[in-house]
């Protein structure tokens, strides 16, 4: 409390100044530990403004990993391509083995 002057109670059976001096000690105490609350909270604004910045920043990037994710072809699509990709397969080889024992066939018959 700074600057006014405060008004100084005394209990109805003491002397008063001694009852001045406890009660001027604790109004000290009391100011300085004011000046500690306001220190702790000057650096909360701080730390808050901090944490706020990073948050945006995070947000940001998980609206970029959202999107990003969003482009990805789903799980059905995967397996509807390894799928086709496995026919293809399983009806490729047979038909080379196929046309190449055919032509085996055709050059053993014209040729020997």
């Amino acid at each position: 409390m700074s600057g006014g002057n405060v008004p100084m109670l005394q209990s109805s059976g003491s002397g008063g100044s001694g009852s001045n001096n406890v009660l001027e000690s604790k109004v000290a105490k009391l100011e300085s530990d004011v000046s500690y609350i306001r220190r702790d909270v000057d650096e909360l604004k701080t730390d808050v403004k901090s944490i706020d910045r990073n948050m945006i920043a995070v947000l940001e990037r998980l609206d970029s990993i959202k999107d990003s994710l969003a482009k990805k072809p789903s799980i059905d699509a995967v397996d509807r391509k390894v799928s086709d990709a496995k026919l293809a397969v399983l009806l490729g080889v047979p038909a080379i083995i196929a046309a190449g024992t055919g032509l085996y066939k055709l050059s053993m018959y014209f040729f020997l």
